[in-house]
Parts: structure tokens; C-alpha cells; sequence
């Protein structure tokens, strides 16, 4: 029989919050577990900075130019897509639990009202939940839940007053009584599945908490960090002489934001993140106490996140850009009994994990519409990609691992930053003479990975 496998993915997680890769200013004790007995990819990057173009392409293996999700809008156009299917051929059943944020969510509807599109995809068991804001404005099993529990009103109140102020004004903890949180629920539902769980039968479970996402809500017994302790924010750049055009209005539009916010504010925003990590961590350690003692240790189990959270650098918040704390995600892979390198150091894309799990279930390797390569066995001779690619808005990166460059749809340069020498990416070569032969080679590295995945495109479907 295929092996079981659990598949857990936090929300808007930053790489380098995780204790596994070296972090000292967070607590993830389950993660950095995980990563001993298994695998960490501490340079992975996201296809795209954004929840929902993340999701979608992990669920296919595609790149939002070949599932047409760049935004968080609209859908996958053809439910076929889903690699849930090919699972679901190898035997899995196939069971969510949490956000899966793979259409758009609010407006008053409620989450079930989506169960067909959800089972098109391929999902078995569908156990669906909100994240934090659409929880407001979305019903689903989580809000009945929270009405059943008394906490609905007191969650709507807080969430209004958070609003009134502002995301990065409403710095206090969750006022939920203990064990009352969104995310306690959704790993209470995972941890309850799994103990009723059919063990004839190979299981496919993803499960998706809420958080870290904003706003900063950690349980209040989470809010034990120190502002002062947590590294400070990267700060704004000043636009180097040579920057000019599309480059110059761009660098312009990044350091806009949020000028007003004080060091202290984002050292406050930074401690709070720090909480809802620890809290999600130690709900991840429920889901995965409950998926040992009904299935054993002979299970994968998958780790990731969609994409970053910027907390503060550059002055900004949340995502959609390109810059590190936005776009590389942690992730660790544990095969049945551990695996031969305990750290990855290749570049990788979530695509590969999409491909690992394709491999592991049995479904084979390299396959054509799969934009990833499997990790399902120590990779031996692999170093990793020559290049990793994300897109979002109207926006395209590659990365080759010291030099990073972003094009906008128009095929103009906004950003080349040199790595190796500007880890904090603080000054955009951008138009630099001295680097023109770097960006013409990323730029045909940018051209053979769009050619390389856009012929894939509906030529099965249409025949």
C-alpha cells in the first residue's frame, strides 16, 4: 500500500522564522523536530508571494502564467488540473482541513456553497476554514463552531476595533479565552479526522491553519517576547544615481509605505508575529502527536509555507513582493525513517514539493505538466536548480542564487540586487553599467523558463 502522507502549511511564514535554519529570536520546537528527523530546503522560494497564486500553483505544479492565477481572484479554470486527481488514481483518499483560500473568500457567502468546486478539484473530505479576516465576512465550520462556544461576537468586536486603528496599530494579543483560537480548532478538527481515519486505505491530508498571517493575534500565553529582542527590521533605501525609468518609479513605490511606523512599533509587530509562529508551531505538534499514534512513523510528512511576511522591512508589511522575506518560504521534508542529508542547500522551488509528493504516492517522476523535480530520495548528484522563478501582479523574478532580477510585463528591469555581496538587498544594480552582462544572462534565463513552461498550457485538454 502507498505510504500515508501529511502535508502542513502555515500561512505568510518568513524562512527565517523557524529555529531549524538558525533563528534564535523565535520558539518552533515541533518544526525544528521535524527537520532533524527529516529534510530542510532553507532556500526555497515560492512561485508566487501571494496566497492564493502559492496555493493554486502547488496544487497543480504550474506557474501562475500557466494556471492564469496572479492575483487573489478568479480560480483554476479547469479542476483537472489538480494533482489530487492522480492521488486520488494511486488509491489516496484525499481530505482538507483548514484555509485553502483556492478561490476568493468574503462577501457573506459561506464556505460550503464551494463544496462541488472543492470536490472537482479532488478533495475527498472537505473540512474547510476561513483565515483570520475572511472569517469576519465567511462562514464556514469554524464560525459555527465559535458561535457554539460563545466567542463569535467577542472575535467580530476585536477584529472591528483592529480595523479601526489599523493592522499595524492593533499590536495586542487575541482576547479569546485559551484553546479558543481559530487555528486551536482547525488542528482539533485535523487531530479528530486522523483518529477516525480508514488505515486500509492511504491517506492524503493537508492541513491549514491560519496563521502567522496578520493581524498579530497570538493566544495571550504566546505573547511572552521581547520587542527588544527581535532583529530589527531592514530599513528604507535611498535610490542609487544610476536608477532611473521604470526602475527609479518602482524603487519609489516600494519605500512609500507606512512612514509614520516607528522602529519600536515594528519591533512590537515583530514580538506578536513572533507569538502566532510558536502558537502554530505547538498546533502542528498536535496534528502530528495524533498522525503517529493512529498511522506510525513508515508516513511523509511535508512542511511549507505560501509565501513571507515583510514585518516591517523596507517599512513594509505583508507580501507580494519580491524581496527574501517575502518570497522564501521554509519547508522540510520527512520521509518514512528520516532522510540521508538533513539540510538541502540547492536552490528549490515549492513546485518541488508538489513533484515529491507525486513521486512518493507512486505517481511517477518528471512528469510533463509537474514544474518540479522530485525530492522523494536522498538527491544524489542534484545541487539544486540553476534558477528559481516567481511571478505575481505583473511582475516576473529569477533567481540564480547570488543575483536576483525582477521585469515587469513590459519586459523593463526593476530590480537586480547582487546577494552574495547585499544580503539586505539595499542597492538595486538596476541599469548599472558595470552590470549589463548579468541582467542580459538572468533575462535569458527568465526567457528559457517561460518558454520551457508555457507550451504545457491546455494542449492535453484540447487534444
Amino acid at each position: 500500500m502507498p505510504p500515508d502522507i501529511l502535508v502542513l502549511m502555515t500561512d505568510q511564514h518568513r524562512a527565517d522564522w523557524v529555529g531549524a535554519p538558525g533563528a534564535t529570536h523565535v520558539r518552533t520546537p515541533v518544526l525544528d523536530s521535524l527537520a532533524a528527523q527529516g529534510m530542510a530546503l532553507p532556500r526555497c522560494y515560492t512561485p508566487s508571494p501571494l496566497c492564493m497564486p502559492a496555493r493554486a500553483s502547488f496544487i497543480t505544479g504550474m506557474y501562475p502564467h500557466s494556471h492564469g492565477m496572479w492575483e487573489n481572484a478568479g480560480r483554476i479554470q479547469d479542476p483537472r488540473d489538480s494533482f489530487l486527481h492522480r492521488l486520488r488514481k494511486a488509491g489516496y483518499r484525499t481530505c482538507h482541513v483548514g484555509k485553502s483560500h483556492l478561490y476568493p473568500h468574503g462577501g457573506g457567502r459561506d464556505l460550503r456553497e464551494e463544496e462541488p468546486f472543492m470536490r472537482a478539484l479532488g478533495w475527498d473530505d472537505i473540512l474547510e476554514c476561513t483565515g483570520p479576516l475572511s472569517t469576519q465576512t465567511t462562514t464556514s465550520l469554524l464560525t459555527d463552531w465559535m458561535k457554539e462556544q460563545g466567542i463569535y461576537e467577542l472575535f467580530l468586536e476585536d477584529y472591528r476595533r483592529r480595523a479601526e486603528v489599523g493592522m499595524n496599530r492593533a499590536l495586542w494579543p487575541s482576547p479569546l479565552p485559551e484553546g479558543k483560537h481559530p487555528d486551536d480548532f482547525i488542528a482539533q478538527l485535523a487531530a479528530d479526522f486522523i483518529e477516525r481515519s480508514d488505515t486500509g486505505r492511504p491517506l492524503y491530508l493537508f492541513v491549514g491553519p491560519g496563521g502567522p498571517h496578520s493581524p498579530w493575534d497570538p493566544p495571550q500565553r504566546f505573547d511572552r517576547y521581547d520587542p527588544g529582542s527581535m532583529p530589527a527590521p531592514l530599513p528604507r533605501d535611498p535610490a542609487p544615481e544610476w536608477l532611473g525609468g521604470a526602475a527609479l518609479e518602482h524603487h519609489r513605490e516600494m519605500m512609500s509605505l507606512n512612514p509614520d511606523i516607528s522602529a519600536d512599533r515594528w519591533l512590537r509587530v515583530r514580538s506578536l508575529y513572533s507569538g502566532r509562529v510558536e502558537h502554530v508551531d505547538s498546533l502542528m505538534g498536535r496534528v502530528l502527536e495524533a498522525w503517529t499514534a493512529r498511522l506510525g512513523t513508515g508516513t511523509w510528512v511535508i512542511f511549507w509555507s505560501d509565501h513571507g511576511e515583510m514585518a516591517g522591512d523596507k517599512g513594509r508589511c505583508s507580501k507580494s513582493v519580491f524581496y527574501e522575506g517575502s518570497v522564501r518560504v521554509p519547508a522540510i521534508i520527512r520521509p518514512p525513517g528520516g532522510a540521508c542529508r538533513p539540510v538541502f542547500s540547492g536552490l528549490t522551488s515549492l513546485l518541488d514539493l508538489t513533484a515529491t509528493i507525486l513521486d512518493a504516492a507512486g505517481c511517477g517522476r518528471d512528469l510533463p505538466d509537474v514544474f518540479g523535480r522530485s525530492l522523494a530520495s536522498d538527491p544524489q548528484g542534484w545541487e539544486g536548480r540553476r534558477a528559481v522563478f516567481s511571478e505575481v501582479g505583473e511582475r516576473t523574478m529569477a533567481f540564480d542564487g547570488r543575483f536576483k532580477l525582477v521585469c515587469d510585463s513590459h519586459g523593463r528591469t526593476l530590480k537586480l540586487f547582487d546577494l552574495q555581496e547585499d544580503a539586505a538587498e539595499s542597492l538595486n544594480l538596476a541599469g548599472h553599467p558595470a552590470y549589463v552582462r548579468t541582467e542580459e544572462r538572468l533575462r535569458g534565463e527568465m526567457l528559457a523558463f517561460l518558454l520551457g513552461t508555457a507550451h504545457r498550457q491546455w494542449r492535453e485538454i484540447n487534444g
